[in-house]
């Protein structure tokens, strides 16, 4: 073998050991290439892990500080309502609920309620609790304990609700704390006056019979003064609880006075009586009415007026009384009142012209009122009694 043949053999040996090395290179050298990747591969999906890790918990922190600003100008608007109705500021309780800008008939409270007496405040306090809040952050809830200051009844809850149009419009209370107040009156009622003015009017003399009346207010918690009249100026309604009967604001025609408190309600709604009417005024009265027509017929033989009975023309005359309830005594009157116009004469005793002798008669009457309510008898009828 000569050299030339010999190096030409070694060269082609080394150059495939060369070729077999590069296409499969040796196991220590191909485990060190996979472990290298395997270690990019992990620190690429740690750090990105990371990564999502820290936004979420930026946007969790962010997303909570945004609740936080959200729940505490919700809960500011309500402690603030609460505060305006505890201290009477209907104006302003009215702007926060949108009630001022109210067109229901039932909303009463113009110029802020005259009649608006004593603030819910005086026997009343309110406690707020902590808020919910929408996921959208346009709504928060709160649940309001209303308790009475003197103990009497049991704690009110009710879920007050605050709304806002967007994200960065001012919150508004959604759910008001004016309460839907019927107020119940008795029959005899004529007028009803709320804030100076006459918010409703019935004629009972034409209806009758009715069993009552109603009418609805929309009020905010606390105490408010009514009045009333009836139909009779004599026989006026009376107020609740007491029975008293002071004038409405000095009212030169009758109209009583009388408060009720609206009270805090998880409804809304109430029910109040403030007058009461006493049939037993208006028998007295046209007994009175009665008696007097009767004296004075007799006093004129029957001609002083057209309705004198026929039992007065020939009456002998009459035993003056001290005063004209001494006179229904004698005469031994006694009415009942069927109707604001019409009553039944249960007895009547005219004196006979034989000394010591009378007729007892019974019957029925009529009567009306003019624009003051002041009663006048129109008719009576008398039929001798059976007795």
């Amino acid at each position: 073998m000569t050299a030339k043949k010999l190096y030409h053999r070694l060269y082609a040996r080394v150059v495939r050991a060369r070729l077999r090395w590069s296409a499969s290179p040796p196991v220590f050298f191909a485990r060190k290439r996979y472990w290298l990747s395997t270690m990019v591969a992990v620190a690429v999906v740690i750090g990105a892990v990371a990564s999502v890790l820290a936004w979420r918990s930026h946007v969790e922190r962010a997303n909570r500080e945004l609740d936080a600003q959200a729940l505490a100008g919700a809960t500011s608007v309500v402690n603030a309502y609460c505060d305006a109705i505890l201290k009477g500021n209907v104006d302003e309780a009215a702007a926060m609920d949108g009630l001022a800008n109210s067109t229901d008939p039932e909303w009463m409270l113009t110029d802020a309620g005259e009649d608006f007496r004593v603030s819910a405040g005086t026997h009343m306090s309110l406690a707020v609790s902590e808020g919910t809040l929408s996921p959208d952050r346009l709504t928060a809830t709160f649940e309001v304990t209303g308790t009475d200051n003197f103990g009497r009844g049991t704690p009110e809850h009710i879920e007050m609700v605050a709304r806002r149009e967007s994200l960065d419009a001012p919150w508004m209370i959604a759910t008001s704390m004016a309460q839907t107040v019927t107020v119940e009156l008795p029959a005899a009622t004529t007028e009803v006056l709320f804030n100076g003015v006459t918010i409703a009017s019935f004629d009972p003399v034409a209806e009758w019979p009715v069993k009552g009346r109603a009418l609805t207010l929309t009020l905010y918690p606390g105490e408010y003064e009514i009045g009333a009249r009836s139909f009779s100026s004599e026989a006026r309604l009376s107020s609740l609880p007491g029975k008293l009967q002071q004038l409405y604001r000095d009212d030169e025609y009758g109209a009583v006075r009388s408060r009720f408190d609206v009270e805090l309600s998880s409804t809304g709604a109430t029910t109040v009586r403030p007058f009461t009417f006493d049939g037993t005024v208006l028998r007295a009265e046209t007994e009175i009415e009665l008696v007097e027509l009767i004296t004075q017929c007799i006093d004129t033989q029957g001609s002083s007026s057209h309705l004198c009975p026929d039992a007065t023309t020939n009456a002998p005359p009459r035993v003056k009384q001290v005063d004209l309830r001494h006179e229904v005594g004698y005469y031994d009157i006694r009415v009942t009142i069927d109707s604001p116009t019409t009553f039944t004469i249960e007895r009547l005793r005219v004196p006979n012209p034989a000394p010591g002798t009378a007729e007892s008669y019974t019957g029925s009457g009529t009567m009306s009122y003019d624009e003051n309510g002041n009663e006048a008898i129109t008719g009576i009828t008398l039929v001798p009694s059976e007795a």
